[in-house]
């Protein structure tokens, strides 16, 4: 329900729109890194390009709604995951239900896996490949080679995704040497055979290829000026905002296990030791997320979700059963309270920017206000018989199913370009990201002001003025020569 109620309701993000704009020119024969600037791995728009059939028509509503399928995929082999370490039904129910509460009715975890920003691609690779780590052999002697070889594969392809899914391949490598006596004293070896292979697969061609333009990729995510560790902790801050009651449950379990007052029930199968491995993805993840220059609260998505899967199976091992049944009920009620209707992710499904002490209600959500935009923007450039958009809102181009111009297919985050002149399109859409971001620290552009008079004078026909539109509501113009 939150997946669904997201898809219309979340507000906009500038990385839905690049990235599903990079995927429409996958579908029209081009390679990101090389024909175009590209600062994710190749991975992402190859998926998203090979459903185009399914998403391109119904343009950012399409990418959402495929997202969300990702999305909702990932929960249910993460639900497979933690309740095959149970051994009871009783056990089962439980994790279930602190699981899909945990994450289900997470509004912040769902936003961020219906919206086509890469997070609910990783998720879904990252719960098949903890899915197949509990393939264990036949006699129970450890786990099955063939799935440790497709797990490692696997999660060597995220590193495609987003690179720093790659913090992966060492932990899981590190945990399964650790556990080899029970996982087997070569499962580890399995793995790492399929992450050089799948590594191979995924970075090779570019490196032999163009590897000037996929490092060029790499290094703008170092270029940024790095924040303070004041600034790191208000991330950590903003995740537990936006993640109670895992983090009070993740906490709160934490404590007994250390303290053992009362004691957890001890895992006794391999199956209930991969609670283990989840909690070493989740360190992994989080603390190399946390180690970019701008560590965004977001950036945690993918490591919510292995370390929910660990308070859900921990949960389970609480020592009393009419206690963790108890719990387990009221799960439901708490989750809609704290990280549903508490969230403050509410608020900006309804309201605008508090205009000093008054508060603005949107007459509409922002995906609406972008279909209708896009509507009409389609009409006028059939009209104008033009098939090319100036813009750096490129969610605007995919939903009125126009291409930009070369260099502006990262939108606010492409490369120095030329202003529009003589040849420039017919039509222009700007807003307040267009020229906002200097290349490559993206810091505010000094030169912002002047950059948009120019813009002006090529385009002095207004056609559109919308106030609040897209990420951060800022006033839309859309402009013909």
């Amino acid at each position: 329900m939150m997946l669904v109620l997201n898809v219309w309701f979340g507000p906009l993000n500038q990385d839905e729109g690049w990235g599903l704009y990079a995927a429409r020119r996958v579908m029209a024969g081009e390679v990101p890194h090389r024909d175009f600037f590209y600062t994710q791995g190749l991975l992402y728009p190859i998926v998203y390009a090979a459903f185009g059939w399914a998403w391109s028509g119904l343009g950012v509503l399409g990418g959402r709604l495929l997202t969300a399928l990702f999305g909702l995929a990932a929960l249910c082999l993460a639900d497979g995951c933690v309740t095959s370490g149970c051994r009871r039904l009783d056990e089962r129910w439980s994790a279930r239900v602190t699981l899909w509460c945990l994450l289900g009715l997470n509004l912040w975890y769902a936003y961020f896996t219906a919206i086509p920003k890469g997070y609910a691609l990783c998720t879904l690779g990252l719960a098949g490949a903890l899915r197949l780590m509990t393939g264990l052999r036949r006699d129970g002697s450890g786990l099955d080679p063939l799935c440790a070889v497709a797990a490692g594969a696997l999660l060597a392809l995220l590193a495609d995704v987003r690179l720093s899914m790659g913090a992966l391949l060492p932990a899981v490598t590190a945990w399964l040497w650790w556990r080899r006596e029970q996982m087997g004293c070569r499962a580890w070896l399995w793995f790492g055979g399929g992450a050089a292979a799948g590594l191979v697969a995924a970075f090779g061609p570019e490196l032999i290829g163009w590897p000037a333009e996929l490092l060029a990729a790499i290094r703008f995510h170092g270029a940024r000026e790095p924040m303070g560790l004041l600034g790191r902790a208000g991330c950590v801050a903003r995740w537990l905002r936006y993640n109670p009651l895992l983090a009070f449950w993740a906490i709160l379990l934490g404590w007994l296990q250390v303290t053992a007052r009362p004691a957890l029930k001890r895992a006794t199968s391999e199956r209930e030791r991969l609670a283990e491995l989840w909690l070493w993805c989740a360190a992994a993840l989080a603390l190399v997320h946390l180690c970019a220059p701008v560590p965004y609260d977001d950036y945690q998505v993918p490591a919510t979700l292995p370390l929910a899967m660990a308070v859900a199976f921990a949960f389970t091992r609480l020592p009393f059963d009419s206690l963790r049944l108890a719990l387990a009920k009221v799960m439901l009620p708490a989750a809609l309270a704290m990280s549903c209707l508490g969230s403050p992710l509410i608020q900006d499904w309804v309201a605008l920017p508090q205009d000093r002490f008054w508060i603005r209600l949107k007459a509409e959500s922002d995906l609406s206000a972008l279909r209708r935009v896009g509507r009409q923007l389609r009409t006028w450039a059939a009209e104008r018989g033009e098939r090319v958009l100036w813009t750096q809102e490129t969610y605007l181009a995919v939903e009125a199913g126009l291409e930009v111009p070369r260099g502006l297919e990262m939108g606010p985050f492409s490369k120095p370009f030329a202003p529009p002149g003589a040849d420039a399109p017919k039509l222009a859409a700007w807003a307040g990201y267009t020229y906002a971001l200097h290349f490559p620290d993206l810091a505010p552009a000094p030169d912002r002001a002047e950059r948009l008079a120019h813009l002006r004078q090529v385009y002095p026909n207004t056609l559109l003025e919308w106030p609040d539109f897209g990420q951060g509501h800022t006033p839309l113009t859309i402009a013909e020569r």
